[in-house]
């Protein structure tokens, strides 16, 4: 596995290096590192990462603006944000962020999110559907949200909209109520790439939108905030 450490703190990098190393023997990987202390040498680097660690405030190009750049390279390695201040959370859902780590890091809190990212590339996260092609393998983490069109529904993936011969209700059946919330008759969405929502619509990390019931918004509003500190917000 191929890991960025991106943060203009040397002792963090070394400090970081040292518990990741520590999961690794507990895991049984191999871990490669590259250092980075700033968001445009990271930006310049050919390599292709499994995650990438990096600091929300840095000098020249903060972590954030770092994270968009990445992204409209449609690259979607795992990001895991560093911080001192908390506040800014909602602020790194826009960039699709996998984790949020609060400083100095805890290690049980960085195990987990290591142990989440394990378990996402694993066979069991993917869903296997049948299109009039061929039998396609989504990773469910990729998906943004469902749509539901008469007796069919398209599937919105950060690379693709598919059409799936079945209803949403069938297909719902196999996504993790931990990471997906029907949030209207026509769609249900996947909590991992909203950025922003209103009483009556929510914001994806692509830009697209899709609606909230009315009858449903309580019910979004308490499963995103479980969501959010579950996967998301990892404070002591």
């Amino acid at each position: 596995m191929r890991i960025a450490i991106c943060d203009d703190k040397p002792a963090l990098h070394d400090d970081l290096k040292r518990d990741l190393e520590a999961y690794a023997l507990k895991r049984h990987l191999v871990l490669l590192y590259d250092d980075y202390t700033n968001g445009f040498d990271l930006l310049a680097s050919n390599y292709e990462y499994d995650i990438i660690f990096m600091d929300y405030q840095m000098d020249g190009i903060d972590g954030l603006e770092t994270a968009r750049r990445i992204r409209k390279k449609n690259i979607q390695t795992a990001i895991i944000f560093l911080t001192s201040f908390p506040d800014i959370v909602f602020d790194t859902f826009e960039v699709n962020t996998y984790r949020f780590l609060v400083k100095p890091i805890n290690i049980e809190k960085l195990t987990s999110a290591m142990d989440d990212y394990l378990r996402s590339t694993d066979s069991s996260n993917f869903l296997v559907i049948k299109t009039d092609d061929e039998h396609k393998r989504i990773n469910i983490d990729d998906i943004i949200y469902i749509e539901a069109a008469d007796k069919y529904c398209y599937i919105r993936t950060v690379s693709e909209n598919i059409l799936y011969k079945k209803t949403l209700s069938d297909i719902e059946s196999s996504l993790p109520e931990d990471k997906f919330f029907r949030s209207h008759r026509t769609y249900s969405v996947g909590f991992r790439h909203i950025v922003s929502h209103t009483s009556t619509d929510i914001l994806f990390d692509n830009k697209e939108r899709a609606l909230i019931s009315k009858l449903k918004l309580t019910s979004f509003k308490k499963a995103f905030t479980d969501y959010v500190r579950r996967y998301n917000f990892a404070k002591d």
